[in-house]
């Protein structure tokens, strides 16, 4: 995919007549977090395919058809990423609809959660957004077993943790490994799952502790925890998987999207990277704290996390994997230039109050 923005199969006048009706920058502004859940149910409800409908058989229960022109989530899909070792779990939404992006940019973006197992340890590291449920559920059928369960987040937000209590109601035994990102409580009463198993959170799901600089072995799995390179959020963690070579990065580096609702959400050559300027109207709209600001050992920091780890993958919780070294070294290298150029954008807010 180019620096150019491009519109994938959305350019016909259905679609146009749907972006218009549910265009987040109409109807987010000002909402209350009730209405805007509101509002996510009432769309995902509107694209579920009738049963039986084509190509309703071959997608994960509870899934979309990936073809469906309203479909809100499509393509509830497992992604082997390391055989037997590393699944990316999620599915795909129209950019147009969420808020952290910047309003022009069209196409698609993959919604991801991940799955770390060995033959006796299954890691989920990132629980997901509710709307990707149906791929968690089944990952939990068909990858857990007998496995020990283990779940690790980077940030208290539901697009990390939206899951968690459901994981927590349903896994065997599962223990969190927690890094003091935030307080937690407020995602655990998960509605498909009865309060009686999740109302003593404290007393019955063990902790175990993951702070920034600490390591822990999980049998074949070796991960290692740290400040992330750069953030909106202030407690956030990256995770670094030495077995796999995979950093799990939050909700940075999620900068590859998709021109198709069903194109692969893995990018894997280094071929076609987004232009600079692209990169840094994201990161300015996701991290505003960096417009019109000095930051270089937030840049330095970033650095130092690809200096100091073999890293072969990179795991955003929105976005496209960018897996192999070289697609790593290349998009790092954007990235540091584009950090760097954030830095002379515009604060829009505060032209706007000036």
């Amino acid at each position: 995919m180019s620096g150019r923005r491009t519109r994938g199969d959305a350019s016909n006048a259905g679609d146009a007549a749907m972006t218009q009706a549910l265009d987040r920058r109409a109807l987010l502004g000002g909402a209350s977090a009730a209405a805007v859940m509101a509002l996510l149910r009432s769309s995902y409800a509107a694209s579920l395919a009738p049963a039986g409908a084509a190509g309703g058989a071959t997608r994960l229960p509870g899934g979309l058809d990936a073809a469906s022109k309203r479909a809100f989530s499509a393509n509830q899909t497992i992604t082997t990423l390391v055989q037997d070792r590393l699944y990316r779990v999620g599915c795909v939404v129209r950019a147009e609809r969420l808020s952290w992006l910047p309003a022009d940019l069209d196409g698609y973006e993959p919604l991801n959660a991940y799955v770390v197992t060995d033959p006796d340890h299954c890691v989920f590291v990132e629980p997901g957004m509710r709307i990707l449920l149906p791929a968690l559920q089944s990952a939990i059928e068909t990858l857990v077993g007998n496995r020990k369960v283990w779940v690790n987040f980077t940030r208290n937000e539901a697009d990390c943790i939206g899951n968690m209590g459901y994981l927590f109601g349903t896994c065997p035994d599962p223990t969190l490994l927690f890094g003091g990102a935030g307080g937690i409580l407020e995602w655990i009463n998960d509605p498909a799952v009865s309060i009686l198993e999740v109302r003593d959170f404290l007393g019955r799901i063990p902790i175990v502790e993951a702070k920034n600089g600490t390591a822990r072995e999980l049998g074949a799995l070796r991960f290692r925890w740290m400040d992330a390179g750069f953030k909106q959020m202030l407690i956030t963690q990256w995770a670094f998987e030495a077995s796999t070579g995979c950093l799990f990065t939050s909700d940075a580096m999620g900068y590859r999207h998709l021109a198709q609702v069903d194109a692969p959400p893995v990018v894997e050559d280094t071929r076609h990277l987004l232009a600079v300027e692209t990169v840094t109207a994201e990161i300015a709209q996701r991290m505003n704290w960096m417009r019109e600001s000095d930051y270089p050992e937030v840049i330095e920091r970033f650095e130092s996390v690809f200096r100091d780890h073999d890293v072969q993958m990179i795991a955003p919780i929105h976005g496209c994997v960018l897996r192999g070294r070289d697609v790593v070294a290349a998009h790092v290298r954007l990235v540091s230039k584009a950090l760097r150029a954030a830095s002379k954008v515009a604060d829009s807010e505060r032209m706007r109050y000036a």
